[in-house]
């Protein structure tokens, strides 16, 4: 809706970061079932840079204020929150500015567990009701007055959740696309591999398209 900035995450970055949110900047998604997760197990991930946060600016928001649904957002002194039902659930202690950070809350049974760069910070007794006939809002909340000041990148949502050894491999996987010039892309403008290759010694993978051959470390092109 509106206007949303697409900015790489670092200089040379092929990856975008997701800023500019506002009372008519934001992205939403309508009713999907597929994010009712009920009492069920769920899992919320992604990375946010904040800028200068005041209050409690939204990440995502699919919440009817208190009854069910889910709400992420950041918090200018607590830091990373969870609401569900009326229950707030944060991580103690503000994000830093403009810096990259990963998140990820998730529930398992009956107890909600929030990582911060791949490092468990908190954990609660959670057993709230998550399904409701909401669209998904990033970057906002329905009502408008929330918007997430800075950016937001690789933002995931399931109804599964990783292992605490799970969340803290894809943080050290992800962490290199957030440095100067790291590429994520195949190389040239086809998207077409021909060939694929995994060197067991190197721990690499090369990629081959009409362009020539491409060799990922992990995530990252090299």
């Amino acid at each position: 809706n509106g206007t949303i900035s697409r900015t790489p995450v670092a200089t040379g970055a092929d990856l975008v970061g997701y800023s500019g949110f506002s009372s008519s900047n934001y992205l939403e998604q309508s009713y999907n079932s597929e994010l009712d997760f009920g009492t069920g197990d769920f899992c919320v991930m992604g990375w946010v840079k904040p800028n200068s946060i005041s209050g409690s600016d939204v990440v995502v928001h699919r919440n009817n204020f208190g009854v069910s649904g889910f709400e992420v957002y950041i918090n200018n002194s607590a830091g990373l929150g969870l609401s569900t039902a009326g229950q707030y659930f944060q991580q103690g202690s503000a994000l830093p500015d403009n810096t990259w950070s990963f998140f990820c809350i998730k529930r398992v049974g009956t107890t909600a567990f929030m990582y911060i760069n791949g490092e468990l910070v908190n954990s609660i007794a959670n057993g709230a009701n998550l399904s409701v006939n909401l669209p998904l809002i990033i970057g906002n909340d329905s009502s408008g007055n929330n918007p997430f000041s800075g950016s937001l990148a690789l933002i995931r949502i399931s109804a599964t959740a990783p292992s605490a050894e799970q969340i803290k491999k894809i943080y050290e996987d992800e962490k290199f696309l957030f440095q100067e010039n790291a590429k994520a892309t195949l190389y040239g403008t086809s998207d077409a591999v021909t060939a694929l290759a995994y060197d067991d010694d190197t721990e690499l993978l090369h990629a081959g398209t009409s362009a020539g051959r491409s060799v990922f470390q992990g995530l990252r092109r090299i």
